[in-house]
């Protein structure tokens, strides 16, 4: 399991800062929000999901 920042955002603007401990970027968008995500198109509310081990940065949208 990875350690990821998850950031729920607001155009480019961060809302709220969680972290989670989980098996992949998408279960921490959706364990932090309670919310399904999918891969981000271009919704201005969104997730940026950070995995602190090797500093990838995954965003995500709401469904």
């Amino acid at each position: 399991m990875n350690i990821y920042t998850v950031e729920t955002m607001s155009g480019m603007d961060v809302v709220s800062v969680a972290y989670a401990k989980t098996t992949s970027p998408k279960a921490a968008a959706e364990w932090v929000t309670g919310r399904n995500v999918r891969d981000r198109r271009d919704e201005s509310d969104w997730v940026r999901v950070t995995d602190e081990t090797n500093r990838a940065v995954y965003k995500f949208s709401f469904i």
